[in-house]
């Protein structure tokens, strides 16, 4: 499964310029972001079943922990730009914890998820998806939540 990007060169461009060291986000393309982080989130749990058949990495492209097409990738960055346009400063920050803990917590399940085969464990690898999958929809919800908080 390819992510929806037509031209990777011009993507990595994009992102390239969009999060360099020392540079802030504009308002405008954090919640640009933003909104392509839940494109993200979405079109992960409308093709999960397809996407885990590519394997452990493939899910956490999505996730933006591996490689930079994801609208999800600088999500934190992203997050700490808005920080100041939300509603509730506090529950903000305690929901973008908790969006960065259902993210990383995908992405260590997708990761074990590799390995499993290999290893002497013999849990199969769809239990990590299953785990990856239940941390997505939270994200999912979380994202939600954080929208509201933004006014999207």
């Amino acid at each position: 499964v390819v992510i929806q990007n037509n031209n990777p060169q011009q993507q990595q461009q994009q992102q390239q310029s969009i999060f360099q060291a020392g540079k802030e986000l504009t308002v405008e393309q954090a919640l640009e972001r933003f909104r392509l982080g839940q494109e993200s989130l979405q079109y992960l749990l409308d093709h999960y079943d397809e996407i885990c058949q590519e394997g452990g990495d493939n899910v956490r492209r999505y996730l933006g922990t591996v490689g930079f097409t994801s609208g999800l990738y600088g999500i934190s960055k992203v997050l700490k730009t808005l920080k100041t346009e939300a509603d509730d400063i506090v529950e903000f920050s305690e929901l973008s914890e908790e969006l960065m803990a259902a993210i990383n917590q995908a992405d260590g399940s997708s990761y074990m998820a590799i390995f499993t085969t290999t290893s002497t464990s013999g849990v199969p690898p769809q239990k990590y998806f299953d785990d990856a999958k239940i941390e997505v929809k939270r994200a999912k919800q979380v994202m939600n939540e954080l929208s509201k908080q933004l006014k999207l």
